[in-house]
This record gives structure tokens, C-alpha cells and sequence, in this order.
């Protein structure tokens, strides 16, 4: 592989880009803590590596060459993301109280997987992250060598960077958050988030392939 430095300050460009993945943190974060938003960044790195596993078998080469399939996969991530933006629209008023020896609400097993899946859905009904894998990966890609380690080096380096960005990010919004616990506020990012991820899944199923 060549220009791994620049394909890594590429990669960061994108994933620091603000859409569904960064409002999707930041009304996890601000609303549930932040062991809840970096529990939504494992999310998404997780489903980075299936979109990983997908291009190097080559499943998402036939997606994105086939619109039927591709239409399918658009429709049904732009209806996930309406539902996260009217769950948090319709999302009630009252929250737990900051309590300053626990910056993180109480949270069952499932309310932890809950936040996980929530990531890992919202990465795989993605199809664009289809599209920027097949035309993104394969410009930093010797094809004299063999493609398919190098497809995995590559996407495991996009996780790390995902993961470190998002996590990073779910940290800082969990500092951020003890200032503005009150009901009123939190009120107030669930509309906001819910509906920016509203206006992304509306993007989304608009947009064409």
C-alpha cells in the first residue's frame, strides 16, 4: 500500500464529518451519559467491520451494482433513522439528576445493548458507507499485491480511527453534559437530534445511488 498517511488523514476527514453517526452520539451522550454514547461508538465501529467483512467478500460490490438491492438497503436506514428521530422527538421530559459521583445514569443490560445496537443499525443500513468503501478503499490499493489484506488493513484502520474519534467524542459531550442537566435542556436535544436524524434519513432516502 501507498500513501497510508494521507489515506489515514482522508479517512478522519470523513469520519469526522458531521451526519447520523454524530448526532447520533451526541443525543445518546448528552440524554443517556457517556458510557451510553461510547457504548453507540463501539456501535459504529462494529458496524464498520461489517461493512470490512462485506468488501473483502465482495457482498458489497453486488449491492452497490445492483439497484434493487441498493434501493432496499437505502430504504430501510432511512426508516431507522426516522424512527431514532421520532423515539427522541416523542421522548419524555424527565430525566435522571447528574449525580456528581457518577457522571453516568444508572443503566440495565439491556439498556447497554440497546445503545450498542443502536450504532451497529445505523452504520449497516447505511448504503453510502457501501459506496466509500468500494470507491474510497480500492485509490490506496496496489493491485499489483494481493488486494485482499490489504482491503482488511485498511478497514481495520477506518474502525480504529472510528472508534477513536467517537469515543472521544461521547467523552468530551459527557463532560459537557453536567452543565446542562435539567429537563428543560435535555427536552431540547432530543427535538433537536430527533429531528436532524429525521432530516438525514429524509437525505437519505432522496438520494441517488
Amino acid at each position: 500500500m501507498e500513501n497510508l498517511i494521507l489515506y489515514c488523514f482522508m479517512a478522519m476527514a470523513f469520519i469526522v464529518m458531521p451526519g447520523a453517526d454524530f448526532t447520533l452520539i451526541m443525543k445518546t451522550t448528552l440524554t443517556n451519559g457517556r458510557k451510553a454514547g461510547q457504548l453507540t461508538a463501539c456501535g459504529i465501529a462494529a458496524g464498520l467491520i461489517f461493512h470490512t467483512a462485506a468488501a473483502v467478500l465482495g457482498l458489497s460490490a453486488i449491492v452497490a451494482k445492483s439497484a434493487y438491492l441498493f434501493d432496499i438497503v437505502k430504504y430501510i436506514g432511512a426508516a431507522y433513522l426516522f424512527y431514532l428521530g421520532i423515539t427522541s422527538l416523542r421522548a419524555t421530559d424527565t430525566q435522571q439528576s447528574y449525580d456528581a459521583a457518577d457522571t453516568d445514569k444508572t443503566v440495565t443490560d439491556d439498556d447497554h445493548w440497546g445503545n450498542f445496537m443502536q450504532g451497529v443499525l445505523a452504520n449497516i443500513l447505511n448504503p453510502k458507507t457501501v459506496i466509500f468503501y468500494l470507491t474510497f478503499l480500492p485509490q490506496f490499493v496496489v493491485q499489483s499485491k494481493s488486494v485482499m489484506p490489504q482491503l482488511i488493513i485498511l478497514g481495520v484502520i477506518l474502525v480504529i480511527l472510528s472508534l477513536t474519534w467517537f469515543a472521544f467524542l461521547a467523552y468530551a459531550l459527557g463532560h459537557i453534559r453536567k452543565y446542562f442537566d435539567n429537563p428543560i435542556f435535555k427536552s431540547r436535544i432530543q427535538k433537536i437530534t430527533g429531528l436532524l436524524l429525521i432530516s438525514f434519513g429524509l437525505k437519505l432516502a432522496l438520494d441517488k445511488k
